[in-house]
């Protein structure tokens, strides 16, 4: 290699170098970890830390007019998904629980994705109400219970009353009888 190519080959290699480096503010933390919990949750909503247990498939089954041997869990993760079958059709149900999460960012979503949002209270916990421009009647409830916990139904075929549905939902999650 000849001193030129050589002096060319350092200059891309820096080039590259401190063209691809950054440096971000900042301490890194492990996931979960230095996070502070929401300690009091457990005692004012016992049921939100039953994760996808919180209600049994015969509830869910019951809620959406489904038979509760025509529903199953299609996902548990922090969020959870069931497929139910009622004599209407099929109906997608999801649930959400983010611990450090908030109402008013649930609403700032809805508002982005221009859904008809409805304030209201459920079981005396400030909540929304949320509705897609969807033909078939999807529907969306978030409350604000310790972080902020969510139902969506989501109907296959029209003609399901999918916010009574969430609405219940949420109602028996926010229950304090465990």
């Amino acid at each position: 290699m000849t001193r030129r190519s050589l002096a060319a080959l350092f200059i891309t290699v820096l080039v590259t170098l401190t063209g691809c480096s950054e440096s971000i503010g900042g301490k890194a933390i492990k996931a979960g970890g230095n996070v502070p919990r929401n300690n009091n949750s457990q005692q004012q909503y016992p049921n939100l830390l039953k994760e996808c247990e919180v209600l049994t498939s015969d509830i869910l089954a019951k809620t959406v007019g489904a038979d509760p041997l025509d529903i199953q869990s299609t996902f548990v993760g922090a969020i959870c998904r069931w497929q139910a079958n009622n004599p209407a059709g099929l109906i997608d149900i999801t649930r959400f629980w983010f611990e450090q999460g908030s109402l008013s960012e649930e609403r700032k979503v809805a508002e982005f994705l221009k859904y008809k949002i409805e304030t209201r209270a459920i079981a005396g916990v400030s909540s929304i109400v949320m509705r897609p421009d969807d033909p078939n009647g999807a529907c969306g409830v978030a409350s604000d219970a310790a972080g902020v916990v969510g139902w969506w139904v989501n109907p296959q075929a029209p003609g399901i009353d999918a916010c009574a549905q969430a609405l219940k939902l949420m109602e028996l999650t926010l229950s304090t009888n465990s």
